[in-house]
C-alpha cells in the first residue's frame, strides 16, 4: 500500500539524487573551466576553439555542449569568476565579512587555473570585444552594483545613518573597483599571501561603509 510514509521516503531519495546530480555537474563544469582556462592561457582566446577544449578535456563536443552551448558560455563563465567575483551573493557588508568572502572566492577561483595574469587582461579585453559577452557582463556588473547598494542603505539604516543617494553609489562603485583591482593584483602575484588579501579588504570595507553601531542606543529605533 502506497502511504504517506513511503512517499516521503521516496522525495527524501529523490532530493538525495538530485543533489548528487548537482555536484556531478557542477565537477564537470569545472573541468571544462580548468582545461579551457589553460587552453586561453596558452593560446590566447581567440585563437581557441571548441575543438581544441575537448581535446583538452578529453571529452567530445556533445558532451561539452551539455554544460556549454559555444565557446561564449565558456568565456562568460569565466569572467563571471573574474570580475567583481560575484559581490551581489554577500549576505551583509561587515567588513570580515566581505574579507572571508573575497578570500574564499579566490581560493575556488585559483583553483580553476584561471589566474593567470594574461589570461585576466585579455578576458576583460574580450568582454568588451564579443556583443553577447559583453552584454551579459555589463548586467552581471549592474546587478551587482544594485544588490550592493540596497546593502549598504540597509545597513546606513540599522545604524541609524544617512548618506546621499550619489555617494551610496560612489562608495559602491569605488569597492567593485577595489575588488576588481584586487583580482588583477592576485593574479599578477600568484604566491599572494590570501591573508594579507583578507586584511586589506577588510580595512577597505570599515573605511567604505559607515559604521554599523547606532549612535544613539535607543531601543534600536531611529529617532
Amino acid at each position: 500500500m502506497f502511504t504517506k510514509k513511503w512517499a516521503e521516503r521516496i522525495q527524501l531519495q529523490g532530493n538525495k539524487l538530485q543533489a548528487a546530480g548537482a555536484v556531478r555537474e557542477g565537477a564537470v563544469r569545472d573541468r571544462i573551466l580548468l582545461a579551457a582556462s589553460a587552453c586561453f592561457a596558452e593560446r590566447g582566446i581567440r585563437p581557441v576553439s571548441m575543438v581544441h577544449i575537448c581535446d583538452a578535456v578529453g571529452m567530445s563536443p556533445s558532451e561539452i555542449r551539455l554544460h556549454f552551448e559555444t565557446k561564449d558560455d565558456i568565456v562568460l563563465a569565466l569572467l563571471e569568476r573574474l570580475q567583481g567575483m560575484g559581490l551581489g551573493d554577500l549576505p551583509d557588508l561587515r567588513p570580515e565579512t566581505v574579507a572571508a568572502f573575497v578570500c574564499e572566492r579566490l581560493r575556488s577561483w585559483r583553483a580553476t587555473g584561471a589566474s593567470n595574469a594574461a589570461f585576466v587582461l585579455e578576458a576583460v579585453a574580450e568582454g568588451t570585444r564579443r556583443a553577447r559577452v559583453a552584454g551579459a557582463t555589463a548586467e552581471a556588473l549592474a546587478l551587482e552594483r544594485h544588490a550592493l547598494v540596497a546593502l549598504l542603505q540597509a545597513r546606513m539604516r540599522q545604524a541609524c545613518k544617512a548618506l546621499p543617494e550619489a555617494e551610496v553609489r560612489g562608495r559602491v562603485f569605488a569597492l567593485q573597483c577595489f575588488v576588481e583591482g584586487v583580482v588583477l593584483r592576485v593574479a599578477r602575484e600568484p604566491d599572494m599571501d590570501l591573508d594579507i588579501v583578507g586584511e586589506s579588504v577588510r580595512r577597505f570595507v570599515a573605511q567604505a561603509v559607515p559604521s554599523f553601531e547606532p549612535e544613539t542606543p535607543t531601543l534600536g529605533v531611529c529617532a
